[in-house]
């Protein structure tokens, strides 16, 4: 099983919907222990965009 991506820092960015500490949607927060690592694996990619798009804005990388 791949391990969960929560690094508990539990707190919902209201302007993007993404977990601060993680960068998955309540969705996939929600379905992670229920699903496969098929599924798993295409969240953590995803996870691996949204942060890298966070990290390449300039300043804090506030919008």
């Amino acid at each position: 099983m791949l391990p969960s991506p929560c690094i508990n820092i539990c707190r919902m960015d209201a302007d993007n919907g993404l977990c601060l500490g993680c960068f998955r949607t309540i969705e996939e927060i929600t379905v992670w222990s229920r699903t496969d690592d098929s599924h798993r694996a295409r969240i953590l990619a995803a996870i691996a965009r949204r942060r890298a798009e966070h990290d390449a804005l300039p300043g804090d990388g506030k919008r």
